[in-house]
């Protein structure tokens, strides 16, 4: 019998396979795009349909939690529960063709990830986790693969909207290209998560990251056995507490990046 985390799991897995569908039946066509915040970051209508399909799925079965959603902002407000909605992740990608995109769902309870789901549009895959009870893809348990062994790590970065012109990320990031063979950036954490599960992705540098997508792909990662540790070297217990510079990735990986990412080390 499931429990509500099963059910909740199940339920955000087939919400998100059922936005990926929405998202490639229309990839390749022409869109409306409307450019959105001081990046130049962009929504379409797939996002907003999807985004209705996903808000309809979880409030007819879940009608008393919150609903925060990345188009249509809080729906449903008064619940510790809260539902975290990335309807299309990577929406630049997608209005220009590029077919590096996801979708995402998470279940918070008083402000702290439970239950995720994140799905990948070019394959289909649908990776689920649970707080404790590790990551499922397609509905089977999964355990990340081995990535190769190397002097270097494979890196991600991750940053907010509004880092333009800062200073420390220009740090970051060059700091980031010397310490690593690869560095990501492909605006897309959902599928950053999947390069990680798949051992092609060693180490994530989290800066000043927010975003409906962000907790959910935390939670996947930690559940695959990942360390979340701050600049200081510290484990990161709460995720909602992540501080403005983390860092994630196996131990292995991750320990060297900080003590070399340390805030003395950044500007």
């Amino acid at each position: 019998m499931h429990d509500d985390a099963d059910l909740h799991a199940d339920v955000a897995g087939q919400a998100v396979a059922a936005a990926l569908d929405v998202a490639r039946a229309h990839f390749g066509r022409t869109l409306d795009v409307e450019v959105k915040g001081p990046r130049g970051d962009v929504v379409t209508q797939v996002d907003r349909e999807a985004e209705r399909l996903i808000v309809a799925s979880l409030h007819e079965r879940f009608p008393t939690h919150t609903i925060e959603a990345e188009e249509s902002g809080t729906l449903f407000a008064g619940s510790d529960h809260v539902w975290l909605v990335d309807p299309l992740d990577g929406t630049n990608n997608y209005a220009y063709g590029l077919p590096v995109y996801g979708a995402a769902v998470t279940l918070c309870r008083r402000g702290e990830p439970i239950v995720a789901a994140i799905g990948e549009a070019h394959t289909g895959d649908v990776a689920c986790a649970v707080a404790g009870r590790g990551v499922r893809v397609n509905g089977r348990p999964f355990e990340r693969t081995s990535p190769l062994p190397a002097a270097l790590p494979a890196t991600a970065l991750w940053v907010g909207y509004h880092t333009q012109g800062d200073e420390r990320l220009d740090a970051l990031t060059s700091l980031l290209h010397a310490r690593s063979r690869r560095l990501f950036s492909t605006w897309a954490p959902t599928i950053d998560v999947f390069l990680y599960l798949r051992g092609g992705l060693d180490a994530l540098t989290v800066y000043q990251c927010t975003g409906t997508e962000l907790l959910g792909s935390l939670l996947l990662l930690r559940e695959a056995g990942a360390e979340i540790r701050g600049a200081d070297g510290e484990l990161v217990r709460r995720l909602a507490d992540l501080p403005e510079l983390s860092f994630v990735g196996s131990p292995a990986v991750t320990l060297p990046l900080v003590g070399a990412l340390s805030p003395a080390a950044t500007p």
